[in-house]
């Protein structure tokens, strides 16, 4: 590994500067290896000053001792010294491991940018249960009875995912038989995930298990409100028949026989966004689900935030599938709600940029927010806020291509630079455009918050 090239770096969740080696350290070691993994430099302080550190090989080795006894389960990390001038750093690289999290001393880290963060007890356990194979809806109830399921409902699941050919499931089998199987009975007793996905009434067991859905004017003006429940299945398409009730959709001649609807949002990426909502929330929270519908934008709330071992920005691009909720998602797999392959959210990215929508926006609050905004720069919008044919177009050819420089827009429209400056600059003023760079060939101009 290149120090030089590591020098350029500023510490983050994978890269710790440490002046010296101390009990820090080995947190810092057992944070990254909650994580994925990292590298510790030793012998450089948090400011990026190289002080160097004065070690051989049998100092190394006790560095190297010490966070493995230090650390459960034991992280072996590997040390190397490279020379930065006459001085010499330390380079600890440490693996990501295996099973999580990684305690120090009884406490437990997680490495958020450069500081270490001490685990709730909800994290601890979630993290274990995920790199262990064991999810909270696979534990089983132990009020729970056979006749609290919905024979029917296991019967459709089964025609359903026959249908699909994502599980063969032979038909002479039981139910019972069916979901043993599946691994939604567990030493004899329904797992959570049974009475969520096929029960009679799962808020008997579950309250905290449903979505609460609103159509708002504003934050205190409700148009309407509604409480959906009953199986996970049954509420992906309740929340969603709602959602379009209280969207708009036009119709578009597009040259074909019939004319094509184009809703406000694209339903593909509404549904794919609730039904991971649904599919990833925490159930042990005491929170419900929620589906907000204001005038320039909608809402999908779940609690929970994302597994640890997932950022936000990896939601737009490729991502391993990352299951909090393992038998629900084989479930919602079998019907054909979702992928493993982690592409979900990138559908819903790609969707929204087909409609010349803003990107859609994951944060974390209290939970996992996602935010779809509408396209507020529409031809009759932009036709209301006294710009020229000329920017109009040069603004529609922006929403397409998602960027134009100075040169474009001259070529585009047969001027010169300084009416191309003028008008890109009125566009700026104007909260249409934003500029991209300060001068230049690299500068261009793009949809303001897109």
């Amino acid at each position: 590994m290149n120090l030089d090239d590591l020098l350029q770096k500023p510490e983050s969740t994978m890269l710790a500067h440490k002046a010296e080696f101390d009990a820090e350290c080995v947190e810092i070691a057992a944070a990254m290896a909650t994580g994925r993994g990292g590298v510790i430099l030793v012998g450089i302080t948090p400011e990026g000053q190289i002080t160097g550190v004065q070690i051989n090989e049998a100092g190394l080795e006790t560095w190297t001792t010490q966070i493995a006894l230090a650390t459960e389960p034991s992280v072996a990390a590997d040390a190397e010294t490279l020379h930065a001038g006459e001085k010499r750093v330390v380079l600890l690289t440490i693996p990501e491991m295996p099973i999580k999290p990684v305690a120090v001393h009884g406490r437990c880290y997680k490495r958020l940018g450069s500081r270490n963060h001490l685990l709730t007890a909800a994290e601890i356990a979630e993290l274990h249960a995920l790199t262990t194979g064991r999810s909270w809806d696979s534990l089983p109830i132990e009020s729970a009875m056979f006749d609290d399921l919905d024979l029917s409902k296991i019967e459709k699941y089964i025609e359903t995912a026959n249908a699909r050919h994502r599980r063969k499931i032979d038909r002479s089998e039981s139910p019972f038989t069916v979901l043993d199987k599946l691994r939604l009975i567990r030493n004899g007793k329904l797992t959570n995930a049974a009475i969520l996905l096929f029960g009679k009434e799962p808020q008997v067991f579950f309250p905290q298990a449903k979505i609460k859905a609103g159509r708002f004017k504003s934050e205190t003006v409700i148009v309407d409100d509604t409480e959906i429940d009953g199986t996970l299945i049954e509420q992906i398409d309740a929340a969603f028949a709602f959602i379009q009730r209280h969207l708009s959709v036009k119709l578009v001649i597009t040259g074909q026989p019939q004319r094509e609807e184009v809703w406000e949002y694209p339903l593909g990426a509404l549904r794919e966004g609730l039904i991971n909502s649904i599919t990833h929330r925490d159930y042990a929270a005491a929170a419900v689900t929620q589906v907000r519908i204001y005038d320039d934008n909608l809402l999908i709330w779940n609690p929970g935030n994302l597994p640890l071992n997932l950022r936000l920005d990896d939601l737009k691009r490729k991502h391993q599938s990352v299951l909090r909720n393992t038998l629900i998602g084989s479930i919602f797999y079998d019907l054909g709600y979702i992928e493993r392959w982690g592409s979900g959210t990138n559908r819903i990215v790609d969707e929204c940029r087909s409609l010349h929508l803003p990107d859609p926006e994951w944060r974390e609050n209290q939970g996992l927010m996602l935010t779809f905004r509408k396209d507020v720069f529409t031809e009759e919008n932009l036709r209301e806020m006294e710009i020229t044919e000329r920017q109009l177009q040069a603004t529609l050819h922006v929403k397409k291509n998602r960027r134009i420089t100075n040169q474009q827009y001259q070529e585009l429209f047969g001027v010169k630079k300084r009416t191309a400056s003028e008008d890109l600059r009125e566009l700026e003023a104007k909260g249409i455009l934003e500029r991209v760079g300060s001068t230049g060939k690299g500068t261009y101009y793009k949809i303001k918050g897109k």
